[in-house]
């Protein structure tokens, strides 16, 4: 009887995750696999780091892409986020690991939603709702092969739940959950988002401030909760903060982009793509008009009837202060979401943190938010003046739905060819449609009309309740939708079980068959392990060093050695090698060259010898003969970076960048020596326990003073 209430008092919430889950149904039951930037970027990367600590190491170097970088350091590569902590408890980072990552963001995004709406209009049904409606509108089905995108997008109403009520209450353990959402967002979405959420937490704390300046006690409360807040985010995030730190001069990507010539203002939200509130099946074309923007940016459906119910609530309580200002917000984030096609982007473009990110589109995120939250509003006073009633008016709804069902007919007649092709790619899940833009529209039309007249006739059949229908009509509508957009933006038509298969195939360890041979050919395909759908970044999963691969995450000194073809010429050596000659400007392309040194003496044809190399966790061995009498440079080829240390017999010897970017030894004469690069960074161990611990500690913070005790949950079933 206890579990029958339970389940009867959190019906709304548990009918939207099964709906949502429902309606992903290729991923929930792992029938298919996600796409593009998850399977090439964001799986490599937790792969990477989860093999290295079930060997037992710390995650310090990537030698796998790239010719390396501090793996640790890198904001999108899950290594300081809770949520893959647990996830590798299970084991290593494989595709089920990234498909439930996936689908858990989905999730998470309805549930605050579904929070921070019943926060704000106090109803379960609409709650579940609105948040039905955030989890499967076109910011995460249209943007779900971007992982930190959807992360950004799934903490934004927690945090927003939090910041409301600590805002209503002045409680700290609203503020302590405002700090861990923020801290959860920052360690596990795109920076962009981050940055965001930072204006809006200083944005909301002045308003605070203002409300209360002239309550002394009020206003020095909330100034000694803001160091707390400040004081916890850092907490959490001290050793996200302290590898950023640490790699921010060797990183080639701190400053601000250009604002014209690069690729800041990328995929922006223009007008042409507003046709996706009403019908975005259109936007997935593949018209001309869209090339501006990616096919994954362009969606921002939310649903039809909660559209409706944002301008309801817009044209009858235009005169409320919030509505404005609600409103207000909207028409800014659509128009900063345009990016450089407006002049604010211009603007925005000189504050802190702006102009080191791109794919303005993103912004149109906080513009649904707020609508949806307005139409949240809407609904709730439409349910309570009763105003669904003329819905039970048969001939308006006759009259209705013949006049729209005559519309679908007569488009259907005119490309009844093409929207015959459109039903058989959906069931084919085709990736790229040819299809026309016009046919995308008149077969969303369709199904909008079907599903209107199906949930009417339910409706009416079953006697159901004004929100069992919404919810319904909804589910329907963005389920379709879901469906629609499947193939091109989630996932791609590839079964599971090959990537099963795949992660049994790959070595356990450090795979380096061959040391001796040019970089060059340790690239993503030369004899290496592989699945379709894993287009990059193949060398992580087979542990093999490469001087390719795919990740914004790059040394400078990488990218510098890339655009003047130094690479080119280091990549024509192998792992370790002893160079001959002196590079000149008119040397040409082979191997043995040194450059960017003082001691150029060190440097000439000897009978030096490399004896055996190891590729090891985090460090290379190499066992050498120097037959000189002279000092003579040892190269590795491994980007530099200062973290990493140098032994020659068990006696630290300087690093030097040398080649532009990679690293160099000077090994001493006449002898046989084994040198030895180990990356060395143990305060970065330490703060990861901190880090742990601090997590758990707010955890249970926020469990001990948010889990409803028993007698309260008892009064909130009755």
């Amino acid at each position: 009887m206890r579990l029958l209430k339970l389940l009867k008092t959190h019906r709304y919430f548990l009918l939207m995750i099964a709906a949502i889950l429902i309606a992903l149904w290729p991923l929930t039951f792992f029938v298919l696999t996600p796409k593009w930037d998850n399977v090439d970027a964001f799986l490599p990367y937790r792969y990477f780091l989860s093999d290295y600590l079930w060997n037992g190491y710390f995650p310090f170097w990537n030698s796998f892409q790239l010719m390396g970088y501090p793996a640790y350091a890198d904001p999108q590569s899950g290594m300081w986020n809770p949520l893959t902590w647990i996830i590798m408890l299970f084991g290593k980072y494989t595709m089920k690991s990234l498909i439930f990552e996936v689908l858990f963001y989905f999730v998470l995004a309805g549930a605050g939603m579904f929070t921070l709406t019943k926060a704000l209009v106090n109803h379960k049904g609409i709650g579940a709702i609105i948040g039905l409606c955030y989890a499967l509108s076109g910011l995460f089905v249209g943007s779900a092969q971007l992982m930190v995108f959807l992360a950004g997008t799934a903490y934004l109403p927690w945090c927003l739940y939090a910041l409301y009520n600590y805002s209503k209450y002045l409680s700290l353990k609203y503020l302590v959950l405002a700090a861990l959402f923020f801290a959860l967002n920052t360690v596990s979405a795109s920076p962009a988002f981050t940055i965001v959420l930072f204006y809006i937490y200083v944005a909301w704390f002045v308003y605070l401030f203002l409300k209360n300046i002239k309550l002394r006690n009020q206003l020095r409360k909330i100034v000694l909760q803001g160091f707390i807040l400040i004081g916890v985010i850092l907490i959490l995030l001290l050793p996200y903060i302290a590898s950023l730190i640490e790699f921010s001069p060797y990183f080639q990507r701190v400053s601000k982009l250009p604002y014209y010539g690069g690729h800041l203002l990328n995929n922006p939200f223009t007008l042409v793509s507003y046709i996706s509130f009403i019908l975005p099946y259109g936007v997935i074309s593949n018209s001309e008009v869209f090339n501006i923007t990616d096919s994954t940016l362009r969606n921002a459906y939310f649903g039809i009837l909660t559209l409706f119910f944002f301008f309801y609530t817009v044209i009858s309580f235009y005169k409320k202060k919030k509505v404005i200002i609600g409103f207000l917000g909207v028409v800014f984030f659509l128009i900063v979401a345009a990016g450089g096609e407006t002049f604010v982007y211009r603007i925005l473009y000189f504050l802190p943190g702006f102009g080191t990110f791109s794919h303005p589109s993103f912004f149109r995120s906080y513009a649904v938010v707020i609508m949806l939250l307005m139409a949240g509003y809407g609904m709730k006073v439409f349910t309570q003046k009763n105003q669904f009633n003329y819905l039970k008016r048969k001939k308006n709804v006759f009259v209705l739905s013949i006049s729209l069902l005559l519309v679908g007919i007569g488009l259907y007649l005119n490309s009844r060819e093409e929207i015959n092709a459109a039903f058989q790619q959906l069931m084919n899940l085709t990736e790229f449609s040819a299809l026309s833009f016009s046919t995308h529209i008149i077969f969303n039309l369709l199904l909008l009309i079907a599903i209107i007249i199906i949930v009417l006739q339910l409706k009416h059949w079953l006697k159901l309740s004004f929100i069992t229908t919404v919810f319904l009509f909804a589910f329907l509508d963005l389920g379709i939708q879901t469906m629609l957009t499947f193939p091109r933006t989630i996932s791609y038509h590839i079964k599971y079980d090959g990537f099963k298969t795949f992660f049994n195939k790959i070595p356990n360890d450090i795979h380096q068959p061959e040391v001796d041979t040019a970089l060059k050919k340790y690239d993503d395909n030369n004899g290496l392990i592989a699945v379709g759908g894993i287009w990059h970044n193949r060398s992580t999963f087979n542990k093999t060093i490469s001087y390719n691969g795919y990740n914004p995450f790059k040394i400078k000194y990488f990218e510098t050695a890339r655009k003047d073809s130094s690479l080119f010429f280091n990549i024509e050596n192998p792992l370790f090698f002893f160079p001959k000659s002196i590079k000149t400007d008119t040397s040409s392309l082979r191997k043995g060259l040194i450059w960017g040194v003082e001691n150029f003496e060190h440097v000439q044809e000897s009978e030096n010898q490399i004896l055996s190399i190891n590729v090891g966790y985090n460090q290379f061995k190499a066992s050498v003969v120097n037959n000189s009498k002279n000092s003579r440079w040892l190269l590795l080829n491994q980007n530099y970076y200062p973290k990493w240390k140098a032994f020659i017999n068990d006696t630290e010897v300087k690093v030097y960048k040398v080649n532009t970017h990679i690293m160099g030894v000077e090994v001493p004469p006449n002898g046989t020596y084994t040198v030895l690069f180990k990356y060395k960074a143990s305060y970065m161990v330490y703060l990861a326990i901190l880090n742990i611990i601090a997590f758990i500690w707010v955890f249970i913070y926020c469990i001990k003073v948010f889990l409803p005790a028993k007698k309260e949950l008892i009064n909130e079933e009755n």
